[in-house]
């Protein structure tokens, strides 16, 4: 501590001195400012950066829906059986994994989403059903962001057959 005080003595009557000193001490805070903006900056970035893969996560969770078809009655035509509650989906699927109803068979299917009162489709098209561990499963991509939410029917039908309809929401 005696060593330190002369110097210290030094400093305060030595004006050179001490704007070496004001100086050094002005860099130190600059470099100590610095470091905390770089760190900030670097947590906001992995922040960002793990919110935006979170989020496209969740997107691509909410992209697919699974129907599950195998504990439904089968009514044929446009009518669904009115005492099973609809099944539902949100409206930012883009595709559909369709299990069928136990003993269905593989190959292809249109698919079809009418509103309830309408034979006019919000969308229609084809889909292929594979067996997949004793399950029949039908993929399809289907286009439902512009569906106004509420009540449709979901229809499938095996290439010249009669449609089977279920009572599908629109969430």
């Amino acid at each position: 501590m005696a060593q330190a005080e002369s110097y210290l003595d030094h400093l305060t009557s030595c004006s050179p001195c001490y704007r070496d000193f004001l100086q050094l001490q002005a860099d130190y805070r600059q470099r100590r400012t610095r470091m905390i903006l770089a760190v900030a900056a670097s947590v906001l970035i992995v922040v960002g950066l793990a919110t935006w893969a979170m989020l496209r996560l969740h997107d691509q969770q909410i992209a697919r829906a699974v129907v599950d078809l195998r504990d439904r009655s089968i009514a044929r035509g446009t009518e669904p059986p009115p005492s099973e509650p609809p099944l539902e989906i949100p409206r930012s699927v883009t595709q559909l994994e369709i299990y069928l109803p136990l003993g269905s068979s593989d190959g292809p299917y249109d698919v079809r989403i009418t509103p309830v009162h309408s034979e006019t489709p919000l969308f229609s098209g084809t889909g292929g059903a594979n067996l997949d561990q004793g399950l029949t499963v039908l993929r399809v991509d289907i286009g439902t962001s512009l569906a106004r939410p509420g009540n449709y029917l979901l229809q499938l039908r095996r290439p010249a057959s009669e449609w089977v309809s279920f009572a599908l929401r629109i969430r």
